[in-house]
């Protein structure tokens, strides 16, 4: 990462205050070690030896992880205001899952695993603001319908939207209901089967592309093009670091 990218990040992850017990590890070259696995989709054993020993850089990234590390920093971005946030759009893609990421321990957490048409996969559902910047990102089972994805992804936190642009996916009385009772605005084209068709800003509705793009873009990053995580904490961690990566770049070098 460059030094300007790095200034952003150092507050979250340099500890202050008394020093106590061993030397810190080099943090930014920790971080550098998490968004190389992050961009080249490698696993962790192959972690080049220049970022350090492979396991001690993953437990690193399994404690930012657990303890929400990435939520907060994505939502720091968002507090940045870069991007026009009054204008949202949502939408979801499946990724195909390696025969690596079952076998996860047995348990009540649901690892956001499902069989779709696409066969082991798992589904992310996103919310990005006009500039194609994520804002909000949820995990599900890749059998699991838009319309089911709707309420965990709005509920995330995040800027709240004046106008949310879907395709039709999303159109469902509820959800339609719901965005009245938020106060947003929706965009959202009818199926065929409704026997009242709306009309809808073709203008403000061809801005939808954004999110298809923030999914190209998130998808540079290998590690996300295809699921090798047995947990879905790991892979929702991944998802964020990209997340926040194609915020930060906008944020450093465009604001």
């Amino acid at each position: 990462m460059t030094d300007e990218e790095w200034a952003f990040f150092e507050p979250f992850v340099i500890e202050t205050g008394p020093r106590r017990g061993r030397r810190p590890r080099d943090h930014r070259l920790v971080l550098d070690g998490v968004f190389w696995i992050a961009r080249t989709g490698a696993a962790w054993r192959d972690l080049h030896s220049h970022f350090g020993a492979w396991n001690s850089v993953y437990r690193q990234f399994r404690r930012w992880t657990q303890a929400g590390l990435w939520d907060v920093m994505l939502e720091a971005m968002n507090e940045t205001g870069a991007g026009h946030a009054s204008v949202q759009m949502i939408d979801s893609t499946i990724i195909r899952a390696h025969q690596h990421a079952a076998g996860a321990l047995k348990g009540a957490a649901d690892q956001g695993l499902g069989r779709s048409r696409g066969g082991f996969s798992t589904k992310i559902h996103l919310r990005c603001n006009a500039r194609g910047l994520p804002v909000a990102v949820c995990l599900s089972g890749g059998q699991v319908s838009d319309v089911k994805g709707y309420a965990p992804v709005m509920n995330q936190p995040g800027p709240k939207p004046r106008v949310l642009l879907a395709d039709k996916g999303y159109d469902a009385d509820f959800i339609l209901a719901d965005l009245e009772a938020r106060g947003v605005a929706a965009v959202i084209p009818a199926k065929r089967n409704r026997k009242v068709q709306p009309v809808i800003d073709g203008c403000i509705y061809a801005l939808r592309n954004q999110v298809e793009r923030c999914f190209s873009k998130l998808k540079h990053s290998r590690r996300l093009a295809t699921r090798y995580d047995k947990t879905a904490d790991s892979f929702l961690g991944f998802d964020l670091v990209a997340s926040i990566r194609l915020s930060i770049r906008h944020f450093v070098y465009t604001a």
